[in-house]
This record gives C-alpha cells, sequence and structure tokens, in this order.
C-alpha cells in the first residue's frame, strides 16, 4: 500500500488532537469510507492509529499524547506526519533493538514469529511506550524472558 505525506495544524476535537487529512491525500492512501488503519511516522516515532471520516467528507489523523510529546508540539502547532495504509491484521514491524535482541537468543525469532498477531502487537506496544533509552532496554529484556518462557 503506498504511503502520503500529512501536513496540519494541531486542533482538538473534544479531548482528542488531531489534523486533517486532505482530501487529495485519500486516494494514496486506497481509503474506502469509515476508518482507515495506518501507520504513522513523526520524525522517528512510529505509531499505529486510524484515519477516521468528517462529517462532511474528508479525514482526520488523531495524535496521541506521547505522539505529540516526542514531536515537541501542541494545539495549533504545524506538524507533519508520514502515513502509510495497511491492513488492520498487518502485525507492527520489529524494531531494530526488539530484533537484534531476539537474534541473540537461539531460535528466538522464530519463537516471537510464532506468536500470535495480538501477542507480537502488544509486545511491541509495550516496547513503543518506553519513554527512557533505559526503560526501553528494561522493556526489550522482559520481552526476551516472556519469549525465552514460551519457548520452553
Amino acid at each position: 500500500m503506498s504511503s502520503a505525506t500529512v501536513r496540519g495544524a494541531i486542533y482538538r476535537v473534544g479531548p482528542n488532537y488531531c489534523i486533517d487529512v486532505p482530501s487529495e491525500v485519500m486516494p494514496s492512501l486506497e481509503a474506502g469510507g469509515g476508518y482507515v488503519a495506518v501507520v504513522g511516522r513523526v520524525g522517528a516515532r512510529v505509531f499505529r492509529t486510524r484515519l477516521t471520516s468528517r462529517t462532511g467528507g474528508g479525514y482526520r489523523l488523531f495524535l496521541n499524547g506521547e505522539v505529540r510529546d516526542d514531536a515537541g508540539v501542541g494545539e495549533g502547532d504545524a506538524i507533519e506526519v508520514e502515513v502509510r495504509a495497511v491492513d488492520e491484521a498487518e502485525p507492527p514491524s520489529l524494531p531494530p533493538d526488539l530484533r537484534e535482541a531476539l537474534a541473540d537468543l537461539d531460535g528466538g525469532l522464530e519463537a516471537f514469529e510464532g506468536l500470535t498477531a495480538a501477542q507480537r502487537s502488544g509486545m511491541v506496544a509495550f516496547l513503543e511506550r518506553a519513554r527512557t533509552d533505559e526503560t526501553r532496554a528494561r522493556y526489550v529484556e522482559r520481552i526476551i524472558d516472556e519469549v525465552r518462557a514460551r519457548m520452553r
């Protein structure tokens, strides 16, 4: 599936922060109405979300607090987000640090791939919540311990 770059000013809808996705971007994302599952990237931060249709046409891209904090932006700030439409069932890509740690575990990559898509997605989402390098390293070790335990 193709990707697009979305630029806009952040605004609030209730408690949520979002940017509008221009209608000319939607055909490149193969959107068909309702929700569109996407992987987004702001700088080095990669995240999964959905575009949601707006009343009157078009879509919104919601940006959670972690994404906004990592980008150093808030309401009224302009932001650029790369988005790529994905199949809802497509598991997230394996972060390099986790891939390396799994490769160092004999049979680790294979064991990780043997988990359900939901289990893999949950582990990657857990890892992506780390706010510091030290915490991220601890989270990688916790995931490795869990994979090792499932290999027994």
